[in-house]
């Protein structure tokens, strides 16, 4: 059984269909979270 990426939604993500100034923000915002994720391990780590 495979699952959607949606979750429990049940509706599959379609990026296809979002509006570009929408889909940057939330590309950015990923970046921005996984540099804030790698900035936290490298601090722990020390």
């Amino acid at each position: 059984m495979r699952r959607s990426p949606a979750g429990r939604s049940g509706r599959p993500v379609n990026l296809t269909y979002v509006d570009p100034k929408t889909r940057n923000r939330i590309m950015a915002g990923v970046l921005v979270l996984m540099f804030a994720l790698v900035a936290m391990a490298s601090a722990l780590g020390r």
